[in-house]
């Protein structure tokens, strides 16, 4: 069985996923000084990818926050690698909104076409503009997994299943699109 761990990194905080098959084991969100021990610990598995979730220049302003991020994926990328002798995978964020869109379009369009209702965001042509992977946010790509995995709201009081909330989702996001796209080795 294969086990997928997806990260989500962030300027000083991360979210981590880890799947084996295609069962949530556990999800966290971290510190980005407690990661690698974090990590390592879900290394210790005969067929397992770590994946994170990139940085795409192009669609991203440069602040100091992103420039944080992009030296921790650094550092994510360096101690995996050789440190730990781990497989590792980026994914860009705009596959995994991409992947969203097109797997979920009855979730997506929906929560898509409300939001530029809202802006009342027009083409040339005066009509609303349709909906397009671009508009996919955090809420959509949770609304994505909560489907996939079956995931209901909680009670009152209780936490999401798994241990899930917010970087967490968006890791769970990155390895989902990972596992299901066909890009596992």
């Amino acid at each position: 069985m294969k086990r997928i761990i997806g990260l989500d990194p962030g300027s000083e905080e991360s979210g981590m996923v880890v799947i084996d098959g295609s069962t949530i084991i556990g999800a966290f969100n971290l510190s980005n000084e407690q990661f690698y021990r974090k990590v390592t610990n879900y290394l210790i598995h005969n067929d397992v990818t770590v994946v994170v979730e990139g940085l795409a220049a192009y669609s991203l302003r440069l602040t100091p926050q992103v420039i944080s991020t992009a030296q921790f994926i650094g550092e994510c990328l360096y101690r995996l690698k050789i440190e730990a002798g781990a497989t590792v995978e980026l994914v860009a964020r705009s596959k995994v909104k991409k992947w969203c869109f097109d797997t979920f379009p009855f979730i997506c369009n929906p929560i898509i076409e409300k939001k530029i209702e809202k802006k009342d965001q027009r083409g040339k042509d005066g009509e609303l503009k349709k909906p397009h992977f671009f508009y996919i946010d955090d809420k959509c790509v949770t609304e994505c997994m909560k489907y996939l995995y079956k995931i209901s709201l909680p009670l009152p009081g209780k936490g999401y299943d798994y241990g899930l909330q917010t970087h967490s989702w968006q890791a769970l996001a990155v390895a989902s699109c990972f596992l299901h796209s066909g890009d596992t080795h």
